[in-house]
């Protein structure tokens, strides 16, 4: 799986964005809206109201009303404790977000855990003498009176770049440190880093640019990728398809490959293929959950490499990513558990997402000159019922506001003029 070469980070609208491409395809989308009510990393201190040992959950109150769940690790609250605890996924669909028992502080290279004298490595850093050095810098910065864990991206920094990490790190553990909790409140005592500071954890030296009104992002098809993405049906290189279906329980994806084309190879070199868009499509839609690939029936030797195909992938993404392996019924399981979506799957979102495309290029457009936007019906909806704020807002940018319907569009289309 292929790294990126660029960041895309924009603040408009309302909405804060990071944009992973790798050359001009689109790897990863993160939204986060202006209000939203809970952010990835975000660190409170709840009061559990349930725990259920059948399900192995723990459901929390947080300061501002909100109820989030845990997964019950060896520490079993009572009800009507306060505990720490670190926001890890977004609320998705229906779903409430997710938090971890404890204190986590995550940075590029290391992960605070707020437990004094320990200091954990990596087990992907085999290295012994690189295991002492990093052990030295976490001892000279304090890193390891605060306790943490050592993450593997940390072997490839220079030592005084991963000095500069671990004692940022501690300065803002020490400045969590310094609230007053109150033992009969709630309380946030963190508001997570910025999605900006998040992309840059992850990719150090990759390029970050700010993208205004994504001028940058639309230049490398930004928005039609974003849209291609989340089709239903899709066609692999060589005459197969590829088919997506969503269930609550599960995420069925089907490789067909009746239609293939017999002269850019065989059944094996087709599913290598269509692995690779629907690994691709996995990632750009951040699908969370059970995720069963139904795949055409293979040699043995040539399945597991397609099961390696994967692995490899799930080691390159960040992600939290279990590969189950195959059923008796021929089936492929792996299991996703992504932070945060770009896009819930869903007509509305995606609308929403579309009308903001419009009016951010409206607004580039209508400080050059006089223009107009024509929309679809649906899209003039959006603008009415969800975007009269933003709406308001461009007016700031442009003195031409000309918003019209164009009855011959389709359900999410527009262009300006």
């Amino acid at each position: 799986m292929t790294s990126p070469t660029e960041i895309l980070s924009e603040d408009s609208l309302g909405q804060k964005r990071i944009s992973f491409f790798s050359g001009n395809r689109l790897l990863e989308c993160w939204i986060e809206k202006e209000n939203t009510s809970l952010r990835i990393g975000e660190i409170h201190c709840a009061r559990v109201i349930k725990v259920e040992k059948l399900l192995n959950r723990i459901f929390y109150k947080l300061n501002n009303g909100l109820e989030v769940s845990s997964r019950l690790n060896d520490k079993n609250p009572n009800i009507g404790d306060l505990e720490i605890i670190t926001i890890t996924a977004e609320e998705r669909e229906n779903k409430p977000a997710h938090a971890q028992q404890g204190f986590f502080l995550k940075g590029g290279s290391a992960i605070i855990i707020d437990n004094k004298e320990f200091l954990g490595i990596s087990k992907r850093i085999i290295n012994i003498d690189e295991r002492d050095r990093i052990t030295a810098i976490a001892k000279d910065t304090g890193l390891y009176k605060a306790g943490a864990i050592i993450r593997s991206s940390a072997e490839s920094i220079s030592s005084n770049e991963l000095a500069k990490n671990f004692t940022e790190l501690v300065d803002q553990w020490i400045e969590i440190k310094k609230i007053n909790l109150d033992e009969k409140q709630e309380k946030k005592l963190f508001n997570g880093f910025s999605l900006e500071k998040q992309a840059q954890f992850l990719y150090p030296k990759t390029k970050l640019i700010k993208d205004k009104f994504s001028s940058r992002f639309n230049e490398l098809n930004g928005t039609d990728q974003i849209l291609e993405a989340y089709n239903k049906i899709f066609k692999i290189k060589n005459g197969g398809t590829l088919s997506f279906e969503k269930t609550k329980a599960l995420v069925s994806i089907d490789i067909d490959s009746s239609k293939r084309d017999l002269n850019s190879g065989g059944i094996n070199k087709l599913t290598e293929d269509a692995l690779d868009l629907c690994l691709h499509l996995i990632r750009l839609r951040s699908i969370s959950g059970l995720i069963v690939i139904d795949m055409p029936r293979l040699k043995k030797a040539d399945y597991n490499e397609r099961i390696d195909q994967i692995k490899i992938w799930s080691e390159k993404i960040n992600k939290n990513v279990k590969v189950l392996g195959g059923t008796r019924g021929g089936l492929t399981e792996i299991i996703c558990n992504h932070e945060r979506t770009s896009l819930e799957d869903n007509e509305k979102n995606i609308s929403v997402f579309v009308a903001l495309e419009a009016l951010r290029g409206f607004i580039v457009s209508a400080k050059k000159s006089k223009t107009k936007l024509y929309v679809s019906e649906n899209i003039m909806n959006i603008f009415k019922l969800e975007l009269k704020k933003q709406i308001n807002e461009i007016k700031n940018f442009a003195k031409f506001t000309d918003i019209l319907i164009d009855e011959n569009l389709g359900y999410n289309n527009f262009y300006i003029e």
